[in-house]
This record gives structure tokens, sequence and C-alpha cells, in this order.
């Protein structure tokens, strides 16, 4: 019934047949109706073709329309596969492209520029200012490149090594080593930039200068610190639903490779980075592995409108994403049974809502800001210099004095000495005169005894002088009055 030549023939028995119909009509219908027959026969005749052309056309777009609409089943299966790994999954084998996004975005963001094997231009002037070549060695033509440096940037210079076989780089591979410090672009040119230390150089970044012969690698911001930067295999997604210890959050850490780069007293802290955190630890440092007792979902993007790498406080206070390349784009949904780690506030805020159990808590060690400790430490490093120096400073001042303190101590020792010879000296004709003094006191103290006695016994003989004295003035009276008497009495007879 495919074939079109039966429809044809058909066809044309109908209209044969309908002509002959006609034609007898003509015999006992007047014109009008026969003509209009005719119109409508033919109008009907054109109204199947246009229906089966509109059916067929209608027929091949349903096709068309439900074999698009699988294939875009199947592509939105796919695209949701891929954008957001197997929903069935609870541990992705493969990774989807919002998480490559996610880890990409993490590895770049604040990571800025870096220029690669720049080559001093001669040792730096007295001010620290030293010349850089910012092409590559081995350029074929420098003259086309452009190091997009602008005047005044502040860029992080360090000076670069052979990666260490044991990191698992390419061979030939050059990573940083040293850091030779903070510095500004004064002179910009599109191969070359004259950098100038923006902080005072402590003693070894001058002696880095000085000895030139290695090439720089400059940063545009500061590398920053990560979690899963030490560990054995960065892209490995850690199994929550093992305890931190055996499987830790953050991935396994290699002591023997931690070891070569950090001193005993910080390496601690990165091996247990993401294992069973002990009691002693800090709150701040102590997060918590939880497991979801019901389905949850929770805000994680901010309302805050913001572009490139800007943020607002909003960051700081409710932990929520503002920068769009770290945004969500919807709320987190947590299944029933699912395993999480959160900060310990959070986590006990989820638990005493009863969304949550606690599982075991984990350590979590805090990430550096290396801007900040690097320019904190060379500061502190400054300070001490310059305490050393002024310590130093009064160190000589202090040996000074306490040479002019021993050449007086020398002469007074001297003049102590001339003076205790006149101390004993006079000492000992003190004591001579002392004792001359007691013999004088002797001779003084028996003079006054006999002075005494001598007194005692004029006085004495003063008094018995006074009473003979007496005596004979009576004796002397009486006499005297009996020779008047006498006289008188001779005269008298």
């Amino acid at each position: 019934m495919d074939n079109p030549v039966i429809y044809q023939a058909l066809g044309a028995l109908l209209v044969l047949f309908f002509f002959f119909l006609t034609y007898m009509f003509t015999k006992t219908w007047r014109w009008f109706h026969v003509v209009c027959t005719f119109f409508v026969f033919g109008a009907s005749i054109a109204f199947t073709i246009y229906a089966a052309m509109s059916a067929k056309t209608h027929i091949a777009w349903r096709t068309m329309e439900l074999k698009n609409r699988l294939a875009a089943e199947k592509a939105e299966a796919e695209f949701q596969t891929l954008m957001y790994g197997d929903q069935t999954q609870v541990v992705q084998e493969d990774p989807s492209i919002r998480t490559q996004n996610a880890k990409f975005a993490r590895l770049i963001f604040d990571r800025g520029r870096v220029w690669r094997s720049c080559t001093p231009q001669g040792p730096p002037q007295g001010d620290g200012s030293i010349a850089i070549s910012t092409v590559p060695p081995g350029t074929a033509d420098p003259a086309t490149l452009d190091n997009q440096i602008d005047d005044k940037m502040v860029l992080y210079a360090f000076t670069e090594a052979d990666a260490p076989p044991e990191i698992g780089l390419p061979p030939g591979t050059r990573i940083p080593q040293y850091y030779l410090g903070e510095f500004s672009a004064v002179a910009v040119t599109n191969a070359s930039v004259t950098l100038r230390p923006t902080l005072p150089l402590d003693n070894q970044q001058r002696q880095r200068l000085q000895a030139g012969g290695q090439n720089w690698t400059l940063y545009e911001t500061m590398p920053i610190d990560g979690h899963k930067f030490f560990s054995i295999d960065p892209n490995a997604t850690s199994n929550l639903n093992e305890f931190a210890d055996v499987a830790p959050i953050f991935g396994s850490m290699d002591p023997d490779f931690l070891g070569k780069l950090l001193p005993p007293g910080v390496l601690d802290a990165y091996l247990r980075d993401g294992k069973r955190a002990a009691d002693s630890d800090s709150p701040e440092k102590t997060w918590v592995k939880v497991r979801f007792i019901q389905d949850h979902s929770e805000v994680v993007d901010s309302d805050a409108i913001l572009g490139g790498v800007e943020a607002s406080q909003d960051w700081f206070d409710r932990g929520r994403s503002e920068i769009p390349l770290l945004r969500r784009g919807d709320v987190a949904k947590f299944k029933k049974d699912e395993v999480g780690v959160f900060p310990q506030a959070d986590a006990d805020d989820l638990i005493a809502r009863g969304v949550c159990e606690r599982i075991e808590p984990i350590y979590v060690r805090s990430l550096n800001d290396y801007e900040y400790q690097f320019r904190s430490t060379h500061l502190q490093m400054v300070l001490i210099r310059q305490n050393i120096e002024r310590i130093q400073r009064n160190i000589d001042e202090r040996t000074a004095i306490n040479a002019r303190t021993e050449t007086l101590i020398a002469y007074r020792s001297d003049e102590k000495l001339k003076l205790q010879q006149d101390l004993d000296k006079f000492v000992y004709e003190r004591d001579q005169i002392t004792a001359y003094l007691g013999n004088l006191q002797a001779v003084l103290d028996q003079t006054k005894a006999e002075l005494s006695r001598l007194y005692r016994t004029n006085f004495q003989l003063s008094e018995e002088l006074r009473r003979i004295s007496e005596e004979l003035t009576r004796e002397i009276d009486r006499r005297t009055a009996e020779a008047v008497a006498e006289v008188d009495t001779a005269r008298g007879t």
C-alpha cells in the first residue's frame, strides 16, 4: 500500500467517476448546481492534497521533535553527569566539570601573574635597586614580548632552583627557593624592569643580591597556603565514611618529604592536618566530622553583588562565598546519612538543632598568610637588627665608658694608695700622739692629784695658820690688855 501509483490510479478513477456523475446530473440539475458541485469537488481534491501534505509535515516534525527531545534529554543527562558527576555515587569516580572548575578556581584564586626565569642585570645599586630582564632564556625575538608589568607595581621576588626529584615534577622544572623581598617597579620596559625594595633588606638578602648567578621568579601576589598542597595526591578525594586517622580529609602526608622542607617544631601540624584531633588541640583548630540524620539544605552563597576578586565583611561574618568564581549558585543540599566536616561552632549548632550527629573531631591547621608573615617576619628582623645595632652601640659606649672608668679607677687606685700611705702615717702619728696624749694625760692626772694633795695640804696649813693667827691675835690682845691694865694700875698707884 506504499506504492504511490496505486493512489494515483484510484484518484484518476475517482475523477472520471465524478465527471460521469456530473454529466448524468446535468439532465436533472440546473447549471448552477453543476458548477458548484464541480468547484466543491475541486476544492475537496485541493484540501485533500494540502491535508496530506500537512499531515506528512506534521508527522515529520513530530518525528524530528521526538528524536531531538530524546537527544536533548540524553544531552541533558550527559551535561548533568559532566557538570555535577554521577548523582548515584557517594564518592565520584570521574571528576565533574564543576569539581574541576572549583579546583582550577582555587588554584588560580589569589595567585596573580608569575614571571619566571628572570635574569638580574648586574649588581644592585646603593639603595638596593636592581635591573631585571624578564625575557626567558632562548627567546627567539625578545622585541615581540611584553611583560605587562606596570610602573609602581609591587612584586615579590624569589631565587629559582631545580625542583628536588622526590617532588615528582618533570626534570628541569625550576621552583622558588629563597625569598629575596618585596620590591616596587620603578622603571619598566617590555623586556625589563628595575626593582626597588619597599622594605629595608636584611643582611642575608643583601648577600643574595650581591652574589647574583641565579634566576629570579617574580610574583604579582604572594603564593597562598592550602591544606592539600602538601599531600601525596592533592587530587585524591578522601572517603569521609572512614575514620580520619585511616583516611585524612586532606589526604595522606609524606613525612619524609615534609621533613626536608619544614623544621621539627612545625612538621607535626602538617602531618596531623586532616586527622583526628587531640583533646589538647585548641577550639579554633578543631573541626567536627558529622553524619546527617535528616535531609538538610544550607545557604552558602552571599547576597552581595561583587566583581573580580572583590570581597566584603560579610564573607568574614557569615562564612558565605562572595567571589563569583567560588559561588555554588544554589543552596548546599545534604541527604540523610551523608558525612560532612564543619567548624566546631557550626557543627555544634547543627547537632543542637538535631540535624547531625557527631562522629569525631578533626584537626585542621591554621593556614598561613605568607604575605603578612613574610612582611611581619621581615619587619621583625629589621627591628631586631636595629635593636642589635642599638645594643651594640650601647655596648660600644659602655665599653668606652668602662675604659674611661678603668683609667679613672687606676688613677683613683693610685690616689687611694697614696692616701692610704698618708692614712697609715696619719694613723701612726695619731697612735703616737694618742700614746703621748696618754702619757701627758697620766702626767696631768698625776699633777692634778699632786696639786689636789698640795691644795688640801695648803688648805690645812692655811687653816692651821689662821687658827694659830687667831690664837696669837687673841693672846696678843689679852697680853696687851693685861699690859695696859698694869700700866694704868701702875699710873694710878
